[in-house]
């Protein structure tokens, strides 16, 4: 019985290997295969579209045990890989004759915020809606923070219809002091002059601290005016190699100004560039504001009396003229006349502004002739305070035009006199009876 089986097993294994050798079957099966391939149309090859969080942010930062916050979600949908390709066309070489690549939407069906310890007031949103290629948008839950300080990490649950669910934890701090990370921090403070007059120079000291918790290394400062006319007499660039926490460096600036210089306060920017000790760079940005006050330059400019040659016991005016040549107004200028006049001594001017002058006017009277000297006394205020200043003039008096002195003419009436007398009662030869 086995021995007939097997003797019919072996005869239909050779009428199948005739038959399957027949010529004729399989150039009719490729010519048919070469014909249908250029319709051939590869099916779509599609990765499974998803979204992430690329950020969330907790409000208020810190929450106390029973206070209300929020968490903000900001989904995004991952354009660059959610995206399908269909390939058509006649494969040459290992390729397509044509490849189309279609980046897709993300449906976000669900967005729940799993407790963990925190209270979460919102409800999951439902059916949120498309989000297309790199497209993102936020998401906010309102919680309710537990009554036991510590760390909590409730954690965002995302679902995309026919895609990858994400997950995400998020840190909510409930009164908790948690270590930030240590940094260095500089703290600059500055020493400047009261005041600046246009013109002058001046020290500014600077005084570079650091502040912080670690080292600050690569430390370089680059000073700028931006005024024009106040420039810096020393360098502009200045390198620390590194402060350690407690550490200062002082620098000082040697700063110049013109006539020109604004009055009020010039700033000097420092741009201040350091690195902390993970090698990232921090930048940070001072003023210094330099104070530039005016200062009046108080002198006489002219001498003039009315009549220009006052006569020796007449009335005349006396005019001298104070001018400004500082870089600001002078305020309450009074002038006081010392001489040997009678009349009013002191003059009232007010105020004179730069490159301005003003008069001080005297009523006098003249007593003696020639030149006489006085002595002129001029007090006024500016922005550094009070001054005075003295000038010496001279007034210049004549005699009276056509009139001799009293006594000279008594004389020469007595000379002329004695004469007459004498030629006409006592001359020789003269018959006095």
């Amino acid at each position: 019985m086995q021995e007939k089986e097997w003797h019919e097993f072996r005869q239909r294994e050779r009428n199948t290997t005739k038959t399957a050798g027949r010529p004729g079957h399989w150039p009719v099966a490729i010519i048919a295969l070469i014909f249908l391939l250029p319709f051939i149309i590869a099916p779509a090859a599609a990765t499974d579209p998803t979204v992430i969080i690329t950020g969330y942010e907790v409000t208020p930062a810190v929450l106390l045990p029973g206070d209300m916050g929020t968490i903000t979600l900001t989904i995004k949908n991952t354009a660059e890989t959610a995206s399908e390709k269909e390939n058509s066309g006649i494969v040459t070489g290992g390729a397509f004759a044509s490849t189309k690549s279609t980046d897709i939407n993300v449906f976000i069906e669900n967005v729940h915020m799993e407790e963990n310890g925190i209270e979460v007031l919102t409800e999951d949103l439902d059916r949120l809606g498309e989000l297309g290629p790199g497209q993102s948008v936020p998401v906010t839950f309102v919680i309710r923070a537990p009554a036991k300080s510590g760390i909590y990490f409730p954690e965002a649950w995302i679902d995309v219809k026919d895609g990858r669910s994400t997950r995400y934890p998020v840190t909510v701090n409930v009164n908790t002091d948690i270590s930030t990370q240590k940094k260095p921090a500089l703290f600059v403070t500055q020493q400047l002059p009261d005041r600046v007059a246009p013109g002058e120079d001046c020290t500014v000291d600077i005084l570079v601290k650091n502040t912080g918790l670690t080292r600050a290394s690569d430390i370089s400062m680059v000073v700028n005016s931006t005024t024009k006319s106040l420039v810096l007499t020393s360098t502009s660039r200045y390198y620390i190699e590194h402060l350690d926490p407690g550490e200062y460096s002082s620098i000082a600036l040697h700063v110049a100004t013109d006539k020109n210089t604004p009055v009020g306060i010039d700033p000097v920017t420092l741009t201040i560039t350091y690195r902390n000790p993970d090698g990232t760079a921090e930048r940070q940005t001072e003023t210094v504001g330099i104070p530039v006050k005016g200062r009046a330059d108080i002198a006489v400019s002219s001498v003039t009396t009315d009549p220009v040659r006052p006569v020796p016991g007449s009335a005349f005016t006396l005019i001298i003229r104070v001018e400004n040549t500082g870089t600001d107004q002078a305020t309450s200028v009074r002038a006081t006349l010392d001489s040997p006049f009678t009349g009013t001594k002191t003059a009232f001017i007010g105020s004179i502004d730069k490159d301005s002058d003003a008069p001080a006017i005297f009523y006098l009277q003249a007593t003696k002739d020639g030149p006489v000297p006085a002595n002129l006394t001029i007090s006024y205020n500016d922005d550094f305070g009070a001054h005075m200043v003295s000038e010496q003039v001279t007034v210049m008096t004549s005699p009276a035009s056509g009139m001799l002195p009293a006594a000279l003419a008594v004389l020469l009436i007595c000379i002329i006199a004695g004469a007459a007398y004498w030629y006409l009662r006592i001359r020789p030869g003269k018959d006095h009876a």
